[in-house]
Protein backbone atom coordinates (compact mmCIF):
# COMPACT_ATOMS: atom_id res chain seq x y z
CA UNK A 1 0.00 0.00 0.00
CA UNK A 2 1.70 3.50 -0.99
CA UNK A 3 2.03 6.13 1.59
CA UNK A 4 -0.61 9.06 1.94
CA UNK A 5 0.65 12.26 -0.09
CA UNK A 6 -1.59 14.29 2.96
CA UNK A 7 0.51 12.46 5.40
CA UNK A 8 3.65 13.34 4.13
CA UNK A 9 2.28 16.88 4.04
CA UNK A 10 1.25 16.52 7.52
CA UNK A 11 4.90 15.61 8.53
CA UNK A 12 6.26 18.71 7.17
CA UNK A 13 4.19 20.83 8.51
CA UNK A 14 4.85 19.35 12.17
CA UNK A 15 8.71 19.92 11.47
CA UNK A 16 8.05 23.36 10.23
CA UNK A 17 5.82 24.12 13.34
CA UNK A 18 8.62 22.48 15.70
CA UNK A 19 11.24 24.58 14.11
CA UNK A 20 9.40 27.47 14.51
CA UNK A 21 8.34 26.84 18.01
CA UNK A 22 12.45 26.18 18.81
CA UNK A 23 13.07 29.21 17.89
CA UNK A 24 10.48 31.17 19.36
CA UNK A 25 11.79 29.21 22.81
CA UNK A 26 15.29 30.34 22.05
CA UNK A 27 14.57 33.81 21.00
CA UNK A 28 12.41 33.94 24.45
CA UNK A 29 15.01 32.49 25.99
CA UNK A 30 17.64 35.27 25.22
CA UNK A 31 14.96 37.98 25.48
CA UNK A 32 14.54 36.76 29.52
CA UNK A 33 18.15 36.82 29.91
CA UNK A 34 18.78 40.17 28.32
CA UNK A 35 15.96 41.78 30.50
CA UNK A 36 17.16 40.06 33.87
CA UNK A 37 20.60 40.95 33.25
CA UNK A 38 22.19 42.03 36.14
CA UNK A 39 24.41 45.09 36.72
CA UNK A 40 27.88 43.26 36.14
CA UNK A 41 29.71 42.53 39.02
CA UNK A 42 32.86 41.83 38.71
CA UNK A 43 33.22 43.69 35.82
CA UNK A 44 34.75 41.22 32.98
CA UNK A 45 38.10 42.87 30.58
CA UNK A 46 35.86 43.40 27.83
CA UNK A 47 33.68 45.27 29.26
CA UNK A 48 36.13 47.67 30.88
CA UNK A 49 37.19 48.06 27.31
CA UNK A 50 34.02 48.85 26.50
CA UNK A 51 33.39 51.10 29.04
CA UNK A 52 36.77 52.92 28.51
CA UNK A 53 36.25 53.71 25.37
CA UNK A 54 31.95 54.62 25.84
CA UNK A 55 33.86 56.93 28.27
CA UNK A 56 35.90 58.14 25.88
CA UNK A 57 33.67 58.84 23.74
CA UNK A 58 31.89 62.54 24.68
CA UNK A 59 29.20 62.17 22.66
CA UNK A 60 24.98 61.43 22.49
CA UNK A 61 25.75 57.99 23.04
CA UNK A 62 27.38 58.51 26.24
CA UNK A 63 25.09 61.21 27.28
CA UNK A 64 22.13 58.58 27.22
CA UNK A 65 23.93 56.01 29.23
CA UNK A 66 24.84 58.85 32.08
CA UNK A 67 21.35 60.05 32.07
CA UNK A 68 19.92 56.49 32.66
CA UNK A 69 21.52 56.65 36.25
CA UNK A 70 20.22 60.17 37.55
CA UNK A 71 17.39 61.68 38.67
CA UNK A 72 16.35 64.87 39.33
CA UNK A 73 13.17 65.22 41.36
CA UNK A 74 11.16 68.94 40.73
CA UNK A 75 11.60 71.77 43.33
CA UNK A 76 9.23 71.69 46.20
CA UNK A 77 6.96 74.94 46.49
CA UNK A 78 9.33 74.98 49.82
CA UNK A 79 11.50 73.72 52.14
CA UNK A 80 14.61 72.07 50.78
CA UNK A 81 15.18 71.06 47.40
CA UNK A 82 16.55 66.84 46.76
CA UNK A 83 18.23 68.24 43.14
CA UNK A 84 19.87 65.14 42.29
CA UNK A 85 19.96 61.08 43.12
CA UNK A 86 22.40 59.26 41.19
CA UNK A 87 23.52 55.68 41.22
CA UNK A 88 26.88 54.43 40.22
CA UNK A 89 26.87 50.96 39.57
CA UNK A 90 30.93 49.38 39.08
CA UNK A 91 30.43 49.60 34.91
CA UNK A 92 29.13 53.50 35.66
CA UNK A 93 31.71 53.90 37.38
CA UNK A 94 34.80 52.59 34.44
CA UNK A 95 33.22 55.05 32.45
CA UNK A 96 33.26 57.99 34.21
CA UNK A 97 36.78 57.65 34.70
CA UNK A 98 37.48 57.40 31.39
CA UNK A 99 35.47 60.19 31.10
CA UNK A 100 37.10 62.37 33.33
CA UNK A 101 40.64 61.36 32.81
CA UNK A 102 43.63 63.49 31.53
CA UNK A 103 44.50 62.90 27.48
CA UNK A 104 46.77 59.86 27.58
CA UNK A 105 44.60 57.58 29.79
CA UNK A 106 44.28 54.39 28.17
CA UNK A 107 42.45 51.18 28.61
CA UNK A 108 45.02 49.15 29.83
CA UNK A 109 45.05 52.22 32.79
CA UNK A 110 41.01 52.04 33.04
CA UNK A 111 41.61 48.05 33.65
CA UNK A 112 44.44 48.91 36.80
CA UNK A 113 42.32 51.51 38.15
CA UNK A 114 39.41 49.62 38.06
CA UNK A 115 41.57 46.98 39.89
CA UNK A 116 42.81 48.66 42.45
CA UNK A 117 40.11 48.57 45.18
CA UNK A 118 37.08 46.37 45.66
CA UNK A 119 33.93 46.92 43.57
CA UNK A 120 31.40 49.19 45.21
CA UNK A 121 27.91 50.56 44.53
CA UNK A 122 27.71 54.47 45.19
CA UNK A 123 24.43 56.34 45.54
CA UNK A 124 24.78 60.48 45.91
CA UNK A 125 22.10 62.44 46.97
CA UNK A 126 22.71 66.14 46.06
CA UNK A 127 20.11 69.15 48.34
CA UNK A 128 20.00 72.48 48.11
CA UNK A 129 19.06 75.23 49.91
CA UNK A 130 16.17 77.35 49.17
CA UNK A 131 15.06 80.46 50.84
CA UNK A 132 12.78 79.00 52.69
CA UNK A 133 15.24 76.27 53.95
CA UNK A 134 18.52 77.76 55.71
CA UNK A 135 20.12 76.03 58.06
CA UNK A 136 23.20 77.09 59.77
CA UNK A 137 24.52 74.09 60.25
CA UNK A 138 26.80 72.24 57.48
CA UNK A 139 25.82 69.15 58.84
CA UNK A 140 22.49 69.89 58.16
CA UNK A 141 22.07 66.68 56.08
CA UNK A 142 22.55 64.77 58.88
CA UNK A 143 18.73 65.87 59.28
CA UNK A 144 17.74 63.63 56.49
CA UNK A 145 16.32 60.24 56.61
CA UNK A 146 17.81 58.63 53.43
CA UNK A 147 16.77 54.97 53.20
CA UNK A 148 17.07 52.20 50.26
CA UNK A 149 14.71 49.21 49.53
CA UNK A 150 14.94 46.34 46.74
CA UNK A 151 12.94 43.78 47.46
CA UNK A 152 13.63 44.83 51.05
CA UNK A 153 15.45 47.19 52.73
CA UNK A 154 19.00 47.02 52.01
CA UNK A 155 21.82 49.02 54.16
CA UNK A 156 25.01 50.78 52.94
CA UNK A 157 28.45 50.25 54.59
CA UNK A 158 29.92 53.93 54.34
CA UNK A 159 28.20 56.95 54.73
CA UNK A 160 29.79 60.39 54.11
CA UNK A 161 28.62 64.17 53.83
CA UNK A 162 30.08 66.98 52.60
CA UNK A 163 28.99 70.47 52.56
CA UNK A 164 28.73 72.87 49.28
CA UNK A 165 29.36 76.90 49.83
CA UNK A 166 28.71 79.43 47.15
CA UNK A 167 31.45 81.78 45.76
CA UNK A 168 30.53 84.18 49.09
CA UNK A 169 31.17 81.35 51.22
CA UNK A 170 27.83 80.91 52.23
CA UNK A 171 26.45 77.37 52.42
CA UNK A 172 24.70 76.47 49.30
CA UNK A 173 24.09 72.35 49.94
CA UNK A 174 25.54 69.46 50.25
CA UNK A 175 26.51 66.14 48.66
CA UNK A 176 25.64 62.88 50.63
CA UNK A 177 27.14 59.90 49.38
CA UNK A 178 26.50 56.14 50.55
CA UNK A 179 28.46 53.02 49.38
CA UNK A 180 27.26 49.49 48.55
CA UNK A 181 28.67 45.78 48.99
CA UNK A 182 27.66 44.79 45.26
CA UNK A 183 26.91 41.50 46.95
CA UNK A 184 24.08 42.57 49.27
CA UNK A 185 22.42 44.37 46.04
CA UNK A 186 20.65 42.09 43.74
CA UNK A 187 19.24 42.67 40.04
CA UNK A 188 16.54 44.23 40.30
CA UNK A 189 14.48 47.80 41.16
CA UNK A 190 16.75 49.92 43.52
CA UNK A 191 14.67 52.34 45.35
CA UNK A 192 15.87 55.49 47.00
CA UNK A 193 13.63 57.12 49.51
CA UNK A 194 14.61 60.93 50.85
CA UNK A 195 12.65 62.22 54.23
CA UNK A 196 13.48 65.92 54.48
CA UNK A 197 13.24 67.81 57.70
CA UNK A 198 9.69 68.86 57.11
CA UNK A 199 8.33 65.59 55.93
CA UNK A 200 8.70 65.72 52.57
CA UNK A 201 9.29 62.55 50.60
CA UNK A 202 11.65 62.28 47.70
CA UNK A 203 11.89 59.02 46.18
CA UNK A 204 14.00 57.69 42.30
CA UNK A 205 13.74 54.06 41.63
CA UNK A 206 16.66 52.62 39.40
CA UNK A 207 16.43 49.31 37.59
CA UNK A 208 19.73 46.88 38.23
CA UNK A 209 18.21 44.59 35.91
CA UNK A 210 18.63 46.51 33.40
CA UNK A 211 20.96 49.30 33.93
CA UNK A 212 24.95 47.83 33.50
Amino acid sequence: MGADPDDGDQKERLVATALKLGSWIVLVGLFTVAIGAPYEHPVSSRSIREAYFLGQGADEKLGRFLAEYVKHPPAPKRGPHVTEIEIRTPYHQVVRRAQLASVGYSAQQAEQDYHRKPDVIVVQVLISLTPTYQPRSPDFWRDFSIRFFQEKGVSPKKVSGKAGFDEGGGLAGAAVEFEFDPADVVSAPFRVEVLTPDSQRVEAEFDLGTLR
